[in-house]
């Protein structure tokens, strides 16, 4: 895949051509690469002095420094190694210019290049003056397994910038159809997409999906990926929610909670962000199948009401609480349609899927919960960055509680408050023998404000995580 950022990767910081350098010191007891690099005896000496406190705070010194040809020279120490991410990110988010990044530490390499990649992302695509940026990393002596590493991540910082702004995109530039289209032509090589349109849903009793566009004029559709390796090999499922605009339905949500729905297929990008990056990895022990259902919500003549009765994929009838409680209904037949294809161990549901989980977990963290405890352990335990997770109830009574009076199950349950919950409640309905683990990152998929790598606006949040999930 093409870099939609200007990256170079230097093993000599004397090939540096940008204006801004910042040296993360690691250890301040060591002042050797300082000391070669023939740093002016004012700034060593601030150096050296401020090593001497270095167990009270941290610490920057920035100054107009001819230093390897960049005009600026950064100096950062962070004492707090728990910090490290969200205080190296914010430095390099306030920064104008170009940015080359030096680190001494290979272990951390990747650690120090992500930083300096999800940090500088901006969205301009719609600004008539843009102010593109140059970055370079720079780490000495590189070993072939950390080339090799390097170029792995720079691939998977692409898909990261992919997810981003395809969650960034107006509504109007993202409808269903057209964003198939650019999906299918991603440079996948190893994975088989197809696309299923609204004929051959309605032929195959995709209900639930078709009920929520039935208020737009624009026509759903399905996409299905197929990384199969070898039929001995365990099946992984993924489901991702791809409501490009989310109106509510005829019970229209009110005009503020409507101005971030373009972000409501967010969970479904991440799906595609995260496929794409696997594309060229050859260590998977696992076939990995997706689908991901793209429709809008909205209120045309024809669109679903209050109290309608819609037949799933999978045969259950769906009586319509609330027609704002659509994305269950999408991951409904996505998760029929892919149990009943491939037989999947597990399936991993990805979506924005309630604004409950807001509310109780903010946007630093998104909400897991299902039936295969082994796999949400391991996601729970393994936290990758600033992708944090953190576990909801999933009982017997709140699957209980979503089943209907005339109908098998309904979308929402008066009464029962637990909304997150109920949300990952209702998807159980729709998987027999396979296990069931649902993300719902309504918080951190999109963002208010930014937040260490985190940017203001669509953030990518969740390809990090499944994907080092999913490449053990």
């Amino acid at each position: 895949m093409a870099s939609p950022f200007s990256l170079n990767i230097l093993s000599n910081p004397e090939d540096n051509t940008l204006e801004n350098f910042v040296i993360e010191v690691e250890e301040l007891s060591n002042l050797d690469f300082f000391k070669r690099a023939h740093l002016p005896t004012d700034i060593m000496a601030e150096i050296e002095s401020k090593s001497q406190e270095v167990e009270k705070a941290s610490f920057t010194i920035s100054t107009y420094c001819p230093f390897f040809h960049a005009k600026k020279l950064h100096i950062l120490y962070i004492h707090d190694k728990s910090q490290h991410t969200k205080e190296l990110s914010k430095i390099l988010s306030l920064m104008k210019g170009d940015i080359a990044l030096y680190t001494s530490k290979k272990d951390q390499a990747a650690d120090f290049l992500d930083s300096l990649i999800l940090s500088t992302y901006s969205f301009e695509q719609f600004l008539t003056k843009k102010t593109p940026r140059r970055l370079a990393f720079i780490v000495e002596n590189q070993t072939e397994a950390l080339q090799t590493e390097l170029a792995f991540r720079v691939e998977l910082l692409s898909c990261i910038y992919l997810v981003r702004d395809m969650v960034n995109m107006p509504p109007s530039q993202k409808y269903p159809r057209r964003l198939a289209e650019q999906i299918m032509k991603l440079p996948f090589r190893n994975t088989k997409v197809s696309l299923m349109e609204k004929k051959e849903l309605e032929t195959k009793g995709f209900g639930l999906l078709l009920g929520v566009a039935s208020g737009s004029d624009r026509d759903p559709c399905v996409l299905v990926f197929e990384r199969m390796i070898d039929k001995n090999l365990p099946t992984l499922a993924l489901a991702g929610k791809w409501v490009t605009f989310d109106a509510g339905g005829l019970q229209i949500k009110p005009d503020d909670a409507m101005l971030d729905m373009k972000s409501d297929m967010a969970g479904a990008a991440t799906v595609v962000g995260t496929l794409l990056a696997l594309d060229s990895e050859t260590s998977l022990r696992a076939n990995i199948v997706a689908a991901i259902g793209l429709t809008e919500n909205l209120l045309g003549g024809s669109a679903m009401k209050p109290l309608d009765i819609l037949r799933s994929y999978n045969g259950k009838t769906v009586e319509i609480g609330h027609t704002d409680a659509e994305g269950r209904l999408v991951l409904g037949d996505l998760l029929g349609y892919l149990e009943a294809t491939y037989s999947p161990q597990t399936i991993i549901s990805v979506a924005t899927l309630t604004g409950a989980v807001v509310y109780a977990l903010g946007q630093n963290y998104a909400g897991i919960m299902g039936n295969n405890q082994e796999i949400i352990t391991e996601i729970l335990t393994n936290p990758v960055w600033e992708e944090r997770f953190w576990q909801l109830p999933l009982d017997a009574d709140m699957i209980e509680n979503t089943k209907g009076e005339i109908s098998d199950i309904k979308n929402v349950t008066s009464g029962y408050k637990a909304w997150s919950s109920m949300g990952a409640a209702f998807l159980t309905h729709f998987v027999k023998d396979s296990k069931l683990v649902h993300l719902d990152i309504a918080g951190p998929a999109y963002r208010t404000s930014a937040y260490s790598y985190l940017p203001k606006g669509g953030t990518g949040f969740g390809v990090m995580t499944l994907v080092e999930f999913l490449k053990k």
